[in-house]
């Protein structure tokens, strides 16, 4: 919280009769409505706070007044937050963490970045690069507390949205709104089966599938909402190419375990690939066209970037960077990413 006191107030702007009425709400008046709401109890949100219940209560009754509205309903059974007050509560939420960041960032001037980061990584490239992430991070911004959570990339943009990350490795040529983006890579992905002998029947000459062979292939592969299922499918409308999926599963190594057990064939990164616990499954390119995609660095737009941020994300690049000129990640840099790294 901010050091001395919490007397730094904000004004809330309301229409009454056609004229602005300017609200003035000390910033302990917000602490108290989320300690309320979070604990569902005044007496709790007094403790939480180190105040006295008749204090916080009193703040809440003031607070109503002044605002004209009611933020919370009191029954027998206890409190339950109006619509009014969720509305209020989501915009101190907010005001108290860009305050929490503020003074957080004009401390790490003073020393090396410190805070806590959430990064956001697609499950396709957890096993690449969140232990590299990790270790780097404890080694030069040992102050920086790294939270790392793996989800499908289109929760990971929808959670960038809602300010619930503060970084998150994304996948897509163009910018979702509230978010930007950074391109670092395009990857190509891979079509996967049992072993040499399932892949051999379908390989042309050059040992890669075409595009056009995936019609005759049973595939197996995540569910629409996955941001891989509808990048194979858009391919496949533009070449009127019809695939057949087998099996939809919304689980990373279960699609590994069917392949193995030869229920049929998936498509994924060769950084997913090379990092999988089937190391008995084999892989070939898609030609004709290939399928790729872009890999970004992305933040989200609705509030400013810690320093701790920046330098996680500092980290994703050069670890990208590096991967890159490995020989286990078939993807090359972007223009304008790999200008920055000569």
């Amino acid at each position: 919280m901010l050091a001395g006191g919490d007397r730094e107030s904000v004004g809330a702007g309301f229409t009454d009769s056609g004229f602005r009425k300017v609200v003035a709400m000390d910033l302990k008046d917000l602490k108290c409505l989320v300690a309320v709401a979070e604990s569902g109890s005044f007496i709790r949100a007094a403790a939480l706070l180190h105040m006295s219940q008749p204090s916080v209560s009193s703040r809440m009754r003031t607070l109503e007044d002044r605002l004209g509205v009611v933020l919370f309903q009191r029954t027998s059974k206890g409190i339950q937050i109006t619509e009014e007050g969720q509305e209020l509560l989501q915009h101190a939420s907010i005001i108290i963490r860009q305050l929490e960041n503020a003074e957080a960032e004009m401390n790490s001037f003073r020393q090396s970045p410190v805070g806590l980061v959430r990064l956001g990584l697609p499950t396709s490239l957890i096993a690449s690069f969140a232990t590299p992430i990790l270790e780097r991070c404890m080694e030069e911004i040992p102050g920086v507390k790294l939270r790392i959570v793996e989800s499908m990339s289109g929760y990971i943009i929808q959670w960038l949205q809602g300010d619930i990350l503060d970084v998150g490795i994304t996948f897509g040529a163009s910018a979702p709104p509230g978010v930007s983006i950074t391109s670092l890579a395009r990857e190509d992905l891979l079509l996967v089966g049992k072993n040499e002998e399932s892949l051999n029947f379908y390989k042309n000459s050059s040992g890669d599938v075409q595009f056009s062979a995936l019609s005759d292939i049973n595939l197996i592969l995540p569910g629409p909402e996955h941001g891989l299922r509808t990048l194979i499918e858009k391919q496949a409308n533009k070449q009127a190419v019809k695939i057949n999926v087998v099996i939809e599963i919304d689980a990373f190594g279960e699609i590994q375990r069917l392949v193995s057990k030869g229920y049929g064939y998936t498509i994924m990164s060769s950084a997913a690939f090379n990092d999988g616990f089937c190391q008995d499954l084999v892989a070939c390119r898609v030609a004709n066209p290939a399928i790729s995609r872009v890999v970004n660095v992305s933040f989200p737009t609705a509030r400013i970037r810690s320093r701790a941020s920046k330098e996680v994300a500092r980290i994703i690049e050069e670890l990208v960077w590096e991967k890159i000129q490995g020989e286990t990640w078939l993807a090359t840099a972007d223009p304008i990413f790999m200008k920055k790294h000569r």
